[in-house]
């Protein structure tokens, strides 16, 4: 299956109905032809011909291709926080915790590939329809690591250093995808530098 289909597919599930199946397969379709083409790029067209779906049902569920790709979007980011959750509830210190959070959205990146890429570069627009919920998800995602932190080691994580962390693994992570796209091991080396700057940037506060 293809990598950036096998990362929007969320875990076990009951069963979708028909309409849903329907909204899901124009998403997929939608995030392979974003994968490949880019924003610009891609027509509601290309998005039909990889959905394998017609014009009028394609617009039963979207108003545009803007449409497709915030859905796109959303769907990544729910998956992501749930993975966060699930990382951090289990044992260990703050530091620990964080940092496997961390490598849970280094996977998800290498997993995801390409289409990381144009969701994240249309994201950081102040103007995008993807803007909004960046700033959002950043938050919930400070949040998180705040309370997670205190949780652990009984004393207060200054958020700025929660949102560096933030800011510092989505601009490395897009600088490795856009200048380098397709090399895994600069990617996973990506990921390590940022484990090293997230244990010093913990162990500093």
């Amino acid at each position: 299956m293809n990598n950036t289909v096998t990362a929007l597919d969320s875990r076990a599930k009951p069963a979708a109905s028909r309409r849903d199946q329907t909204r899901l397969r124009i998403i997929k379709g939608g995030a392979r032809a974003f994968a490949e083409r880019g924003f610009e790029g891609t027509s509601v067209q290309a998005i039909l011909d990889a959905a394998g779906v017609s014009r009028r049902t394609f617009y039963v569920h979207f108003s545009d291709k803007s449409a497709v790709l915030s859905a796109i979007y959303e769907r990544s980011l729910t998956h992501l926080m749930a993975c966060r959750r699930e990382a951090m509830k289990h044992p260990g210190s703050g530091i620990e915790r964080i940092v496997r959070a961390q490598e849970v959205y280094m996977d998800f990146v290498a997993t995801a590939g390409p289409i990381i890429r144009v969701i994240t570069s249309e994201a950081l627009r102040p103007d995008g329809a993807l803007h909004d919920m960046r700033l959002s998800m950043h938050q919930q995602i400070e949040d998180l690591y705040c309370s997670t932190f205190l949780a652990a080691e009984g004393r207060t994580l200054d958020p700025m250093v929660a949102r560096s962390i933030i800011l510092l693994s989505e601009s490395l992570t897009l600088h490795v995808l856009m200048q380098h796209p397709g090399d895994e091991a600069r990617l996973v080396h990506a990921g390590t530098i940022l484990k090293t700057h997230v244990e010093q940037l913990l162990a500093a506060d």
